[in-house]
């Protein structure tokens, strides 16, 4: 048996963006990178930015993601390949 291998800092052709989401995935803030932006150093930068208000990384990013938090507050930061400010279904619905 094969073993995955977990790729959400291969680029590709398609843009991504690093977002901070609320815990019920409201959108905080996200930023557009281009194809061919490193995304491991986009998650990084960010981590850093939001580091120096204050903010606390729970676990180091290895999967694209990881929850952030200072005074109680607990966030989501994550590269996505989905634009956050997109509200389309994002799956299949039989009943349309």
């Amino acid at each position: 048996m094969g073993r995955y291998r977990h790729q959400v800092y291969t680029n590709d052709t398609r843009p991504r963006w690093v977002a901070v989401f609320g815990l019920q995935w409201q959108v905080i803030e996200s930023h557009r990178l281009e194809p061919a932006a490193d995304l491991s150093g986009a998650i990084s930068a960010a981590i850093e930015r939001l580091a120096a208000k204050g903010w606390q990384i729970e676990a180091e990013p290895r999967f694209g993601f990881t929850f952030i938090r200072r005074d109680g507050e607990r966030r989501l930061l994550m590269v996505t390949p989905k634009d956050p400010h997109d509200n389309r279904p994002q799956s299949f619905s039989p009943f349309k």
